[in-house]
């Protein structure tokens, strides 16, 4: 009877999921023919900046088998600290960092102090943003309060499209301090909307001045849409490595990886598709 049950259950996820889908596609088919639409051509180009390349750096997964945990190059000697805005309900990636480096730093307005921190791990009640006030607290001031100059860290972010002005006010200097960037990109079925786009190709091209996209990983979270014979994801996990960390010519990575897996249980999973390719 239990297994019935979960066959059952599994069966109507995938119907409402479908279903969602379908109005998703035709909501977004409508979107990209509006009066001052993104035009396809612009879209593309932005979607081709979603290239994975390989590195010497052979990538290995952090966290736990599901949804928090993360595929990283495997250049993490002399990592001074991790920076973890948004906080899951596990701990997984941030309790397998803490063992890698000196500190780990958490900040999430939405919950309590997690417990069962390791003494190397500190939280901050506060949501990270564009200024400094009762709750928010911008990329720089949090990282400088922690860290010299020279300091090499990584940062996992995943803050729920909040990434786009974090990135878009960070500066220069606190962005290149980090050797490793771990993002979850929303809203990408928000494309052809100008000022969504507009935030969205300002930081991924930022990313991709200083950083080699190195893994692209679909939540499966949301399903697919399709448009102009594409499958997209509209939230993708994106792995970045800096520049100066990378040798040799740059080769297409493989996508999917062995090591991806899905984020939720309850769904189907999503082999990333390669929509930036024309």
């Amino acid at each position: 009877m239990k297994k019935l049950k979960a066959i059952l259950s599994r069966l109507n996820n995938r119907r409402k999921r479908n279903a969602h889908a379908v109005r998703n596609n035709a909501l977004i088919a409508q979107e990209a023919v509006a009066v001052g639409a993104v035009p396809w051509s612009e879209v593309q180009k932005f979607f081709e900046l979603f290239t994975p390349y390989k590195t010497q750096h052979e990538l290995v997964r952090i966290g736990p088998n599901l949804d928090g945990g993360y595929l990283v190059p495997n250049d993490l000697d002399g990592l001074c600290a991790v920076f973890s805005p948004g906080v899951s309900d596990t701990l997984g990636f941030d309790l397998e960092m803490s063992n890698r480096v000196n500190a780990c730093y958490l900040a999430d307005a939405s919950i309590e102090p997690p417990k069962g921190m390791p003494s190397n791990m500190t939280f901050v009640q506060k949501f990270l943003g564009m200024e400094n006030k009762d709750n928010t607290i911008t990329l720089d001031r949090w990282v400088s309060a922690h860290t010299q100059p020279g300091d090499d860290l990584l940062l996992q972010i995943d803050i729920e499209g909040a990434e786009y002005d974090v990135f878009n006010t960070v500066s220069d200097e606190i962005l290149n301090q980090f050797r490793i960037i771990l993002v979850e990109f929303h809203h990408l079925d928000q494309v052809f909307d100008r000022a969504q786009f507009d935030k969205m190709s300002t930081t991924v091209r930022k990313l991709t001045d200083t950083h080699v996209l190195c893994h692209l990983h679909a939540n499966n979270f949301s399903p697919l849409y399709q448009f102009k014979g594409r499958d997209i994801p509209p939230l993708v996990e994106a792995t970045y490595l800096r520049k100066d960390r990378v040798s040799g010519a740059l080769t297409p990575a493989q996508v999917p990886q062995l090591l991806d897996q899905r984020n939720v249980t309850r769904f189907d999973d999503t082999p990333t598709p390669a929509f930036w390719k024309s």
